[in-house]
């Protein structure tokens, strides 16, 4: 299935005459070579009666923003199935072709990828709906669940045979479960996205969106049942965009595999590099895996894919406190609260200078933290000086919380996995069922001398019962 580049209008003089080349050669690299849309530049659309795609806007500057409009037509109907308006910051000209691609790459693939899957062309009103979940969906700000769920409820009640359509529905319930303020929201939404996820699958087994989202809406420390889904999900070998490696990877990453969860999540990001989360995940992935250097070139990818300088600021953050980078932390136009700009500077400095008189001063100013600003960073930095059992405790409250446990498999956070306490942990979420149902081990378990925990794992390698 191919999409026309129609090209972009420039409507502004003064925007370099570049551009148009810039915005197309973007969103070439945006599509990937291997998937099911792919891109061509003929000047006109191709013979026949099928749909024929393109894809074009404007793009105008107005005061101090420039405006871009994005539009996808069915040439042949002439109808406009998509169209979005961004407008960004006059000085980001240079990004704004990489920008138009992300965004442009992301919806249009997913819209039709899932209508390749249908045994019939959707009509140009389903298609519009069902590009509309896209958006909603391929939303890197994920705070209105609403934007993908309502479109994939027009699709399904237009087409009710359509697998993806199902699948929609349940990535749509899912966005709503992350932005609901109510629990027992979440818990209704939740149930909801995995009865819609398993119509999709009855209709297509083979529906690795469903598999891999229906394994997002059970329960978090049902790891086993989760795992399963995203391997048939994998298997299938369905979506061009990596998403089922992208989520696998982080389930593994969350169970201590983390070696594994690199494999994964370099797989995802060979096939979608152009999404903010694909490069992001994989750097905190690698920094886990001990190998922060490697991903200092992942946060930078990351960064350059964020869709505005706020995301852009959050995501440098992250970078700095993963990689120990004190430099963000001094510039006053991060958004920080004094006192945890203070204890983390400390802590930083005490691990570099490896005084223990500021070793002890940094670790009581971490703990003296409120506890809205104890965050995974501050259990990371507590690990790092040697305060364990504090880590450990920290730790565990997040781990409980909305974090998860890829928190304890970094390298800094190696003493708190002999802490007492972390063997009933390991149990109360999940991952020593997790562990001895799969025949399988944390990476820690594998060295020459493993935590003391690894012995508690019914593991046939490990000689226990």
């Amino acid at each position: 299935m191919s999409v026309r580049l129609s090209g972009f209008q420039l409507l502004s003089a003064d925007l370099p005459a570049t551009t148009r080349e810039a915005i197309d050669s973007e969103i070439a690299a945006a599509f990937n070579a291997d998937g099911v849309v792919d891109i061509s530049t003929a000047s006109a659309p191709p013979a026949g009666s099928s749909s024929a795609y393109a894809l074009g806007g404007t793009i105008q500057r107005v005061g101090g923003t420039i405006r871009v409009i994005t539009r996808l037509t069915n040439e042949r109907s002439g109808a406009t199935l998509w169209s979005d308006k961004a407008n960004y910051d006059g000085a980001d000209a240079p990004k704004i072709p990489r920008h138009i691609a992300v965004d442009a790459g992301n919806v249009v693939r997913c819209g039709l990828f899932g209508a390749s899957t249908y045994k019939r062309p959707l009509p140009d009103s389903v298609l519009g709906d069902y590009l509309q979940f896209c958006q909603g969906h391929w939303d890197p700000q994920l705070d209105d669940g609403r934007k993908a769920l309502v479109p994939a409820q027009r699709v399904v009640a237009a087409v009710p045979d359509f697998s993806w359509g199902w699948a929609a529905v349940a990535g749509g319930y899912w966005k709503v479960a992350l932005s609901a303020d109510n629990p027992q929201v979440a818990k209704q939404a939740r149930a909801s996205g995995r009865q819609a996820a398993d119509r999709a699958i009855a209709i297509d087994p083979g529906n690795s969106e469903a598999l891999w989202i229906k394994s997002l809406l059970l329960d978090r420390n049902d790891w086993a049942a989760r795992e399963d889904l995203l391997k048939r999900a994998v298997a299938a070998q369905r979506l061009d965009c990596g998403c089922e490696h992208h989520q696998y990877g982080e389930l593994l990453g969350d169970v201590g595999r983390v070696a594994d969860a690199v494999t994964q999540l370099r797989q995802a990001s060979d096939m979608l590099a152009l999404y903010m989360y694909t490069p992001l995940s994989l750097a905190e992935a690698l920094v886990a895996a001990g190998k922060p250097d490697d991903a200092k070139s992942q946060f930078d990818a990351a960064i350059e894919l964020a869709p505005n300088s706020e995301i852009a600021g959050w995501i440098s953050l992250t970078k700095a406190l993963a990689t120990h980078d004190t430099g963000p932390l001094l510039d006053p136009k991060v958004s920080m609260q004094p006192e945890q700009r203070a204890a983390l500077l400390g802590g930083y400095r005490a691990v570099a200078t490896r005084n223990d008189g500021a070793r002890v001063q940094a670790v009581q100013a971490l703990l003296a933290l409120p506890q809205e600003q104890q965050n995974n960073a501050v259990a990371r930095l507590l690990g790092d000086l040697g305060a364990n059992h504090q880590a450990f405790q920290l730790a565990a409250r997040l781990a409980t919380g909305s974090s998860g446990p890829a928190l304890f498999w970094y390298p800094g956070m190696r003493g708190t996995l002999d802490d007492r306490g972390f063997p009933a942990l390991a149990t109360r979420l999940g991952l020593t069922k997790y562990w001895e149902t799969t025949h399988t081990e944390p990476d820690v378990c594998k060295e020459k001398a493993p935590p003391l925990f690894c012995r508690t794992i019914g593991h046939p390698r490990l000689g226990s019962t």
